[in-house]
């Protein structure tokens, strides 16, 4: 009995999804050494397009992802339905156009390695030598 209960940590363990820190990501020779997190927030939130004398290009996963939901959260503690709606919002009004929607991290990766313009963002471990982050959003 006792060798059931002490398994039971790690099965629970490993049924509950994993959690990652999430990497905002640049190109190498991108200017950019760091951002705030509020910026970042402005950013995709499309209040502001460019950092400094850079416009950017701004990449986001799928409207309903998982990353996508943990990156809002942890950016600026808005959930996925409350970011949606304000989307829905900006672009009726003709203001805006929200960031460009990729399939996955590896996109992201390789949309921002090719233009020196583009942010984005992935799951920490997937950062390989090809970005750059500028900032750590910690889980």
């Amino acid at each position: 009995m006792r060798a059931r209960l002490s398994l039971l940590p790690l099965l629970l363990a490993l049924c509950l999804p994993a959690r990652a820190d999430i990497a905002v990501v640049v190109h190498p020779g991108s200017p950019l050494r760091q951002l705030s997190a509020q910026e970042v927030s402005d950013l995709y939130l499309g209040r502001i397009r460019a950092i400094g004398s850079q416009r950017l290009q701004i990449l986001d996963h799928p409207r309903d992802s998982g990353l996508r939901g943990r990156f809002f959260s942890l950016l600026n503690g808005m959930d996925l339905g409350r970011v949606n709606a304000y989307w829905a919002r900006l672009q009726f009004s003709g203001d805006t156009q929200p960031p460009v929607p990729v399939p996955d991290s590896r996109a992201v990766i390789e949309l921002v390695r090719r233009d020196p313009l583009a942010i984005g963002y992935v799951e920490a471990g997937a950062v390989t030598g090809a970005v750059r982050p500028v900032l750590i959003l910690k889980e």
